[in-house]
């Protein structure tokens, strides 16, 4: 039937008694034991295989990752190189490093021996091996993972390229990874470099001792020499230090590199790179090393750098700026890390000189100790915090004291300092012990500075204080650079004009307030006060003599007043010249960068030196340089820069400019009025000019600021310029202290030129053949033909003729429309001295100064 399902069939035999078969039997398989191990060791081979190829692409992935930002790129390696700075004789002087100190050079300047020495016990097979040594690598590979039980101890494998890398990437790590990494690195860097540039890229990247790498630098230093002077002896030295620095160094452990010399000469002998006799001739010959200059001419500091060197840090850092774009960071970078050789204007023989008398040994210059306040940000009431020496900080972490102020306590043991509150109220104020500072710069009449020093005693910090570029008020060193020489330009005045020794305004004139009159009596110190105004007693004469002297009204002739340093003359001279001009004078053309027209366009700045600023030493010594031939060339620390390649970077010829500032007769005559200075007994530092076998003649001018607060001098031998200033950082009056007079400065520069001068040739100061030496009455100030005094004159301009001549001379013009006016009026006013039997010329201004000048700013002025 259809859909019907079939029965199964009679039980048969195996059916399971319903007709159906039962399951078959399976038969038992043997074990194999060798099927079974070939099994497993193809599974775990296939594992293997999967393992390492995962491995290898993880190590690639990892050293590419970790190589990425490589910089390997030795065609173009710009490595942090030292920057040198060349002595006006072409001697190397100083280095600016940040870091390491490294001087680049070309393989072609190495010596073989230097060359094959490094080769020879740093790296045999370097020439021939593909970056790495496979057999050392393996060693080494198996040494390690054994525990250092193969080889006894921890072995090394590295190639020079491979120590190349660790030096250029300052990747030193000690794990097994590095190597790796060291070793992917060392087969890359040999398949893109010849070994020449490789090798040339080591030989100026080992390090040395200390901060020195490279071999040049390593040969300066040890040796006093360039690398490609170097004997067969201390080339195997260089290449032995590499080693270990401490344990070679050459200063601390000279026993051990001689060891390790005549390893290195016997590696070279056995390698066939010298014969046997060179090998014994070189290891008999004893190591010779030059003397740091650290413990012989730069005994005067711990720092690094001179103060020369710091000034001229402070000069490239702004030519840099200006000419090349640079940011000041970038500017920096450059002068640390560029490589640059700069030709500086120093002379080490004056600047070792002028840093030993500022080392004051001698106590030339005495300290005069005070006690100054010392500002905080520290609100009044609020909880001091201190540092771990003891020592107070601001809100901010910042310190209150220097690192050379000396606290002052209240307490035996130093521990309570002494406080008190600001001129405000608000803030907590600390005291010091302070003492008095000096700068001097010297330059030559080529505008070259060559020397400075910024500071008295060691100098201990580099970029610190240096208050030879700081500016300080003149005084009356100022007379001279316009006053005087301008109206001798101008012929306003002679050698022996006569004028009067009278101030300005007097009392009665209402101009000048006393202000230590009107402090004293609680007055106001304001000049146009009504209450002051309606007063007598509030008023003084202006300008006053040093000391009281003079003043009242008498003849006195202009080589007497500015030997003597009489305030009066000089502003009477400095008013016929006018301020504007002077100002124009000394700012623009004598680059006094300081003076400022809103506050110094006035008699007392530019006169007698009361300036708002003032100048610099460098700034004065340029100055007083015109009193030569009259020629004033820009003052510069350099000349030229190069880059490490050798191209020009700075020209700074482009900018050192040379004008003739006065005339070379105007020159010769306040270079005779200045002489008296030293030479006349009358003079103010008289007896101060330099002792000299040869007879070297000299000219200077002295100069003391109001309450004694400054003291400067400016010195000029034919040979050299210089200014010197003493006094406090915050001026203060050493009056009272001790410091009464400014013999200090004038014995810096006696002592300075008589040391550096010593030797040198017999020189006169340049003297115009258009000026005449002639006779003057010494009341009058006229020619007479013989007794007297003696003159310097040109035919032009002599005493008691008026001069009318017109020339388009701004400085002229303005300067005789003043004195003609002045004549005519005095004329009218004053007759001739009784004692004199010629007419004369006694100038006295129409018009009071400007507004300004009746403040108590132009006043005070007392000159030494």
């Amino acid at each position: 039937m259809q859909g019907a399902k079939s029965q199964p069939d009679a039980a048969t035999p195996g059916s399971n008694g319903h007709g159906n078969k039962g399951p078959k039997q399976k038969k038992k398989k043997r074990f194999h034991p060798v099927r079974f191990i070939l099994s497993l060791i193809g599974c775990i081979f296939c594992v293997g295989i999967m393992a390492c190829s995962v491995g290898g692409v993880m190590i690639s992935m990892y050293v590419v990752q970790v190589t990425a930002n490589d910089d390997l790129d030795l065609d173009a390696l710009v490595l942090a190189q030292t920057s040198l700075v060349y002595d006006k004789n072409g001697d190397e002087y100083a280095r600016f490093t940040s870091g390491d100190n490294r001087i680049w050079r070309n393989l072609a300047d190495m010596p073989e021996n230097l060359q094959h020495a490094v080769i020879a016990v740093e790296d045999k097979d370097f020439m021939t091996e593909p970056g790495i040594n496979i057999k050392r690598t393996i060693a080494a590979a198996l040494n390690e993972f054994t525990g250092g039980k193969l080889l006894g101890n921890r072995q090394g494998a590295s190639t020079l390229e491979q120590q190349l890398i660790k030096n250029l990437t300052g990747d030193d790590e000690t794990d097994i990874m590095r190597k790796v990494r060291e070793i992917f690195r060392a087969l890359g860097l040999c398949k893109r470099y010849s070994k020449e540039t490789v090798l040339e890229a080591y030989l100026n990247t080992i390090g040395l001792t200390g901060q020195l790498c490279g071999m040049e630098a390593g040969a300066n230093t040890y040796f006093g020499k360039s690398v490609e002077d170097l004997t067969l002896s201390e080339c195997a030295v260089m290449a032995s230090i590499t080693k270990n620095p401490k344990n070679y160094n050459p200063f601390t452990n000279p026993e051990m590199l001689m060891t390790r010399r005549d390893h290195v000469l016997k590696l070279m002998r056995d390698q066939g790179y010298i014969t046997a006799e060179e090998c014994a001739a070189a290891q008999a010959e004893t190591i010779t090393l030059v003397e740091s200059k650290a413990s012989s001419e730069n005994a005067t500091r711990s720092s690094n750098q001179s103060y020369f060197t710091d000034s001229l840090y402070e000069s490239l850092i702004s030519d840099i700026m200006e000419q090349k774009g640079e940011t000041r960071e970038g500017a920096k970078e450059m002068i640390f890390s560029g490589g640059l050789r700069i030709d500086s204007t120093v002379d080490p023989t004056i600047q070792t000189s002028m840093e030993k008398i500022l080392l004051n040994e001698d106590n030339l210059f005495p300290a005069l100790w005070h006690e100054e306040s010392v500002d905080s940000k520290i609100p009044v009431g609020t909880e001091i915090t201190y540092d771990e020496d003891g020592q107070p900080l601001n809100p901010d972490g910042t310190s209150i004291f220097g690192e050379d102020d000396e606290p002052i306590y209240t307490d035996d043991t130093n521990t309570v300092l002494k406080t008190g509150t600001d001129d405000t109220g608000a803030y907590i104020c600390f005291y010091e012990n302070v003492r008095t500072q000096a700068a001097m710069a010297t330059l030559d009449y080529d505008g070259n500075i060559l020397a400075v020093a910024g500071g008295i005693g060691e100098k201990k910090y580099d970029l610190g204080t240096n208050r030879a570029t700081i500016p300080h008020q003149t005084g009356s060193t100022m007379k001279p650079i316009a006053a005087y020489c301008l109206a001798l330009q101008n012929k306003l005045i002679t050698y022996s004009t006569q004028l009067s020794d009278a101030p300005i305004y007097a009392k009665a004139d209402h101009k000048v307030l006393d202000t230590d009159y009107c402090i004293r009596h609680g007055l106001s110190t304001d000049p146009y006060n009504a209450t002051n105004q309606s007063r007598d007693d509030v008023w003084r004469d202006w300008p006053t003599n040093y000391g009281g002297a003079g003043g009242k009204g008498d003849p006195m002739l202009v080589f007497d007043a500015l030997r003597r340093s009489y305030n009066t003359v000089a502003v009477w001279v400095g008013s016929m010249v006018g301020t504007e001009n002077m100002f124009n004078f000394a700012h623009d053309t004598l680059n006094a960068s300081y003076l400022d027209p809103e506050t110094d366009m006035d008699l007392a700045p530019l006169v007698l030196g009361s300036q708002s600023h003032g100048m610099t030493v460098v700034e004065l010594a340029g100055a007083y340089s015109i009193f030569n031939d009259g020629s004033y060339t820009t003052p510069h620390y350099y000349t030229t820069v190069y880059d490490s390649q050798g191209n020009l970077f700075l020209d700074n010829s482009k900018h050192i400019t040379t004008t003739q500032a006065i005339s070379q007769e105007t020159a010769t005559i306040m270079n005779r009025l200045l002489s008296n200075v030293l030479y006349d007994s009358q003079g103010t530092a008289y007896g101060r000019a330099p002792e000299s076998d040869v007879g070297m003649d000299a000219a200077a001018k002295t100069g003391t600021t109001s309450d004694f607060r400054d003291y400067t001098f400016c010195g000029l031998t034919p040979y050299y310029v210089t200014a010197v200033w003493w006094g406090f950082d915050k001026p203060y009056s050493m009056y009272d202290l001790g410091g009464r007079d400014g013999k200090p400065t004038q014995y810096a520069w006696k002592y300075l030129m008589e040391d550096v001068q010593q030797g040198l040739a017999k020189k006169d100061f340049f003297f115009s053949e258009n000026v005449q030496e002639l006779h003057f009455d010494t009341s009058s100030g006229t020619i007479v033909s013989s007794g007297g005094g003696v003159g310097y004159y040109t035919a032009d301009n002599l005493p008691g003729v008026v001069n009318t001549e017109t020339t388009d001379d701004s400085y002229l013009q303005d300067a005789q429309n003043a004195a003609d006016a002045a004549n005519q009026q005095q004329a009218a006013e004053t007759p001739p001295p009784a004692d004199s039997g010629a007419t004369s010329t006694v100038v006295t201004p129409t018009a009071p100064p400007p507004a300004s000048s009746t403040t108590d700013t132009t006043g005070g002025i007392v000159i030494g």
